[in-house]
């Protein structure tokens, strides 16, 4: 039979694995939510340059 000092052990390790796995996760699903954030801030930045190129270029599309 495991020994109580054994069991308390094991069950502390498991308790810190399992933090560690919740820790990755959170840090995972946070750099995620970053890269969204970005990749939007990135299209809205060309759709803007794009707007900008075809005003210069004289290809104005709106009805002035």
């Amino acid at each position: 039979m495991a020994e109580r000092g054994d069991i308390a052990e094991r069950k502390q390790s498991r308790d810190l694995d399992s933090l560690r796995r919740d820790t990755a996760t959170a840090a995972r699903l946070l750099k995620q939510a970053k890269m969204d954030e970005l990749h939007k801030e990135l299209e809205l930045t060309k759709a803007h340059l794009d707007y900008a190129e075809s005003r210069l270029s004289g290809d104005s599309t709106e009805s002035e």
